[in-house]
């Protein structure tokens, strides 16, 4: 986007010192819809140039849905600039669903949807409703609140695992909001969550000095083929800690199975995940060589080189044993040039 003018008395703006003040006016919807509209500028300028350009989710506030025009209002504003649908992210805020009634709210989700957009909460587990957001409405991802991680204590970890695993049985994508440390990016991904924005990677930015980062660091927006592959990736499930009714929230968190997610690049194989069950696992095989990722690389690669040709490129599953371990391997996404694979293991 655009940099955002400086006020010629007071200088940069805070959103928190104007956002209430239009909120209290009813006027927040003018910034809201000017602000889609930039970004519709900017992915129409992308496209004239033939740049690959990244979705762009876009936020509405709780009075923004008091409008009884305001999907006209957003259509007009893609069509305006040829953007689709699909390139669109409406976020809702949770606080807005405590604002409007449930009739209302589940209105404006199921009109976004059929006219193609992506609708998520954002600040997920900042408010009371939270599991009721998740029974009553239809959302495509969970905006998850920083506040967990910021006051974590020894609960912290088991409402996280679970509130991934309960998202992806719901068939419904997380990404962490507020992430500032290396820490919480490793635990994180360590729990499935494969989306995060924050700190860690960058302050806010206007359009032309995330230009000049991206190209300082090498960075390439994904396109919408590899977003989709990834995406598909993402849905895998390889955490689900199940813990006893014992009243006590001291256990050691649990992974049942062992579960790798590994990226078969027209032959060169690389696991891109692999939680720490599959790790005793593989120790268990007593692969060879005292550089444990090499040992992975050159033998457990090797094995998946020849279940995958055993499939032919055809078969989506395949059932295999090594040793007293039953395992599965299962085609998760593919694109051109790529398919992404889970394995994971039982004993027998």
């Amino acid at each position: 986007m655009k940099p955002w003018p400086a006020d010629p008395k007071y200088g940069f703006l805070n959103p928190g010192e104007f956002i209430k003040v239009l909120e209290r006016g009813h006027l927040i919807h003018k910034l809201d819809l000017h602000i889609l509209d930039l970004v519709c500028q900017d992915l129409e300028e992308a496209m004239q140039k033939g740049e690959t350009y990244p979705m762009i989710s876009v936020n509405l506030s709780r009075y923004d849905l008091e409008l009884p025009d305001l999907h006209e209002r957003v259509n007009t504003i893609l069509s305006r600039h040829e953007v689709k649908s699909s390139q669109i992210r409406i976020e809702i805020t949770e606080s807005a669903l405590l604002s409007n009634t449930e009739a209302v709210i589940k209105e404006h989700i199921s009109r976004f949807h059929e006219d193609g957009y992506q609708v998520w909460l954002d600040d997920f587990g900042s408010g009371f409703s939270s599991l009721n957001s998740l029974q009553n409405f239809d959302f495509d991802l969970l905006k998850i609140d920083m506040a967990f991680l910021r006051h974590a204590n020894e609960k912290t970890p088991t409402i996280l695992m679970d509130v991934i695993d309960m998202a992806k049985r719901l068939g419904i994508e997380t990404l962490y909001e507020g992430l500032e440390t290396k820490d919480e990016y490793d635990f994180l991904h360590s729990i499935g969550c494969v989306l995060a924005q924050g700190f860690y990677f960058s302050q806010p930015l206007p359009k032309d000095k995330i230009t000049a980062k991206r190209k300082e660091r090498g960075l390439k927006f994904e396109s919408q083929a590899e977003q989709a592959f990834y995406q598909k990736i993402g849905q895998v499930n390889v955490v689900n800690a199940l813990y006893p009714f014992s009243g006590s929230n001291h256990q050691e968190l649990v992974e049942t199975v062992p579960v790798m997610v590994f990226l078969d690049k027209g032959g060169d194989f690389n696991i891109i995940y692999a939680n720490k069950a599959s790790k005793s696992w593989t120790e268990s095989l007593r692969l060879k060589g005292e550089d444990y990722a090499a040992a992975i690389k050159e033998e457990f690669c090797a094995l998946l080189r020849q279940l995958v040709s055993q499939t032919d490129g055809e078969i989506i599953e395949k059932s295999f044993r090594i040793k007293d371990y039953a395992g599965r391997l299962q085609l998760v996404a593919e694109m051109p040039g790529q398919r992404a694979y889970v394995i994971s293991t039982n004993m027998v």
